[in-house]
């Protein structure tokens, strides 16, 4: 069972993206935070937030060649989408864990 105060934190640093802060917010949690749970889940919003924005990068600069404003019309609900689903999990006691870059962020 997760305190209040994990699922608070936890929770600020996967909706981070909704503050206009999807790298800061989960970057200060995990600097500032001593509880193992929260540090989990700092960094792998970290990371995820992290690949969205460098995918963001990416898709602008495709967006000479046309192709890049179909990968932003889905990088940009995605990020959102998967922010919220954590965010649930979380608040429900989850231990969650992003699809693709959850691997990475466990490992370090």
């Amino acid at each position: 069972m997760l305190t209040s105060d994990q699922k608070i934190l936890a929770t600020i640093a996967h909706i981070g993206i909704l503050f206009g802060a999807p790298i800061l917010a989960p970057l200060i949690i995990y600097l500032l935070s001593e509880d193992s749970f929260i540090r989990v889940q700092a960094r792998e919003a970290l990371f995820f937030q992290g690949a969205m924005v460098v995918a963001t990068v990416i898709s602008a600069v495709l967006t000479f060649v046309l192709i890049g404003f179909a990968f932003l019309a889905v990088i940009g609900p995605l990020s959102i989408i998967a922010a919220i689903v954590a965010t649930v999990k979380v608040w429900n006691d989850y231990d969650f864990s992003y699809p693709i870059t959850g691997k990475w962020a466990r490992r370090l």
